[in-house]
């Protein structure tokens, strides 16, 4: 996946797991939704200008976004919401069926780890 399509859904992740709309988000950064929600599809090549208003208005360090896909695969994630963060953007693409059926075996799995 190319940076630009990572660093959108990235965004999008975060964006998400702090409760916050698009149209929120773009308001705070001062940007229109719907640029904003190009940036999220990776449709946008944006200038570290414009990055930089995300990461203001998420609060969030340049690393959040950056994390690359391969880091989960090398056991580089460092903490808990980094991990949730890449199992998030991991499943994102994935349709009903496929998410239904991790959820099977993760419930599986730690049902029988108890």
């Amino acid at each position: 996946m190319d940076l630009t399509k990572r660093v959108g859904i990235n965004i999008r992740s975060i964006r998400k797991s702090q409760n916050l709309t698009i149209d929120e988000l773009a308001e705070k950064c001062d940007f229109q939704s719907p640029y904003l929600s190009d940036v999220e599809r990776g449709e946008r090549n944006i200038t570290l200008q414009t990055l930089t208003k995300i990461l203001d208005a998420l609060q969030v360090e340049p690393g959040s976004v950056l994390i690359p896909e391969s880091n989960l695969r090398e056991g580089q994630g460092d903490n808990r919401e980094e991990l949730l963060k890449i199992l998030f953007n991991t499943l994102e693409d994935k349709d009903e069926n496929d998410i239904r059926m991790l959820l099977n075996i993760s419930n599986e799995i730690f049902g029988r780890f108890k």
